[in-house]
Parts: structure tokens; sequence; C-alpha cells
């Protein structure tokens, strides 16, 4: 197993060959095989379309099911530091959003997956940030992008993606969240209800780097919440107004309200990140996030270990 993605009620490993493994335990392995070493992926919400990648490589990969559709890179300096920046929406019309960085590291790019015409061709100048761990909110409506900035500095971006396929020059210069909006020092985030955005940030200091779980309003532009929290955090899943998820190290389930950690699952490995810059840490085992149905999936030496949480 090399990849997982939720598809439905089934996983996909789509680096490993689209192999689907459905929750009641039977397999179904199309026996594709991709002759490079990407190492993990996205899918598109109506599963037709996956974007295979090298994480901290500039190469990869787009498919309709194991179709090739056609082959994708990035800007080289310094892909090798940090997450590939790749997300996938399927709109209410059936088109498929591409989100990546196909020319340069600091310019966001939305095209039509099915033929590659680029929607967001603009000539002005591009705001200087990495972008990486590009995610779409659920309805489509957001894409966010969680990199880093110089020195380095971990900082997120939100942008509108109709405003943007309306007036491109708005990835550059009108982001929903930016440094002035309090989006530097933060770690990841994660799109929950009501246009809000659940985050992590770390202060530093010379004592020690405190880190905090906070909720911010899209509409309003300002932080709504933040509490401290016991341990360092990293990627997330919202599970709820209640709820998140933290995958830093291992999965934990935290109390939004409090930053209090409600369970543990210790023996699932999550691996070491924090933020996207990652070069330094032992690549993670694959791991899967279903926010929508309060589930995530983990592989393991034995195979996969399904998590689903009680609703609130």
């Amino acid at each position: 197993m090399s990849s997982l993605c939720w598809s439905g009620d089934a996983l996909v490993d789509p680096v490993g060959g689209a192999v689907r493994y459905h929750l009641d335990g039977t397999v179904f392995d199309p026996h594709v095989r991709f002759a490079y070493r990407f190492d993990r992926a996205v899918m598109s919400p109506d599963g037709r379309y996956s974007v295979l990648y090298e994480s901290l490589g500039t190469t990869g990969l787009l498919l309709e099911g194991t179709r090739v559709v056609r082959q994708l890179t990035r800007d080289f300096y310094q892909a090798h530091v940090y997450d590939y920046p790749v997300a996938l929406h399927t709109l209410p019309s059936g088109r498929t959003l591409l989100a990546h960085c196909p020319e340069s590291y600091c310019v966001l790019e939305l095209e039509d997956a099915a033929t590659g015409e680029r929607l967001t061709k603009r000539a002005n100048d591009p705001v200087d940030i990495f972008h990486s761990r590009l995610q779409f909110s659920p309805d489509g409506r957001y894409l966010s992008s969680a990199g880093w900035i110089w020195h380095p500095v971990d900082a997120v971006k939100v942008f509108d993606v109709a405003r943007a396929l309306e007036v491109p020059a708005s990835l550059d210069q009108d982001a929903l969240m930016d440094a002035e909006d309090g989006g530097i020092f933060y770690l990841s985030a994660a799109f929950g209800a009501r246009d809000t955005l659940a985050f992590v940030r770390v202060d530093e200091s010379r004592d020690g780097d405190t880190f905090y779980l906070g909720t911010y309003s899209l509409a309003e532009r300002k932080v709504l919440s933040e509490v401290a929290l016991e341990d360092a955090a990293g990627p997330l899943m919202v599970v709820g107004p209640e709820h998140v998820v933290d995958f830093h190290r291992h999965p934990k389930l935290l109390e939004r309200a409090t930053g209090r950690v409600v369970q543990r699952w210790e023996a699932l490995d999550t691996g070491l990140a924090l933020g996207s810059i990652r070069h330094h840490l032992p690549a993670p085992p694959p791991f899967a996030m279903d926010p929508a149905n309060r589930r995530f999936a983990v592989g393991t030496a034995d195979g996969i270990q399904v998590i689903t949480l009680a609703a609130q």
C-alpha cells in the first residue's frame, strides 16, 4: 500500500495501481502499475480523477480512472523541501478543477482537469509564498494553501474559487485569509461549517513552542476562538463543531473549546509532520480523512485501520 484516498465507502490506493479496498474486506486490483517513485495521491470527490505525485519532488501524473491524462510538474525551486501543492474538486456541473503550481512555486493556477485549459491566466506579479497542501472546501467555494514564506515561516492563505475563476488576479492579491489577518505561523488548516476554518498556530519562543487550536471566520475575516494545546499538533480533520482530529505522531481527538485531548490512538502512526516543510522527517504512513462521515483510515503493517467517530 502506497497511498490512501476515500472514494465513497471504499479506500483506494492510486499510487499502488488503483487498488480498491472495500469496508467488507473485499479487494479489487486492476493490475496497473506506474513505474515511477510516486508516493502520494489526491482524488476528485466523484472518484473520476486522481493525481499521483512525488511529495518532495517535481513530478505528478493526472489520471482518469487508470488512464493517463497528462503529466504534471511543479517548480524545482525548494521542491525537495516541502509538500507538492495539488488538489482536485468536482463542480456541480460535473467539471473537475485541478489546482496546482505548474510554473512557479508562488503562482497558484486552476485548470480544467479534462482538457488542461488554464482558467486563471494573468500577468500580474505574484505574492512570494511557497504554496503547499492545497485543499478545496467540501462545497468547492474556497481553496486553501497551507505553505510557507521566508524565513521560513508557516503561512495559510484562503481564496474564493468563484472569484478566482472570474478575476484570476485575486489569487495573487485578494486572499480571504492572509498575513494581515493573522495567517502567518499557521501550521495547518481544515475547513469547517458555515465558512469557518480550523487551524493550528504556533507561538515560538526561547522557552519552547506553544501550539494553539483555533477557528477563523472567512466571512468576517477574523479569529473567532483560540485555545492552547497540551501537545504539538499538525494536520487536522474537522469532525463537527466541538471536535477535530490532529494527526501529528498519532491521531488525537481534540476538544475545540478547551484544547483537551479526548482520545488518542497511539498504536496508529501518522508521521511527524507539523507544517509543509518536512524534508528532514521520515515519510509518513498513508492515511486518509473523511470528515463528512466522521472517519479516517491509516495504513499499517497489517493492513488498513478505519476509525469511525460517534456522532456528536
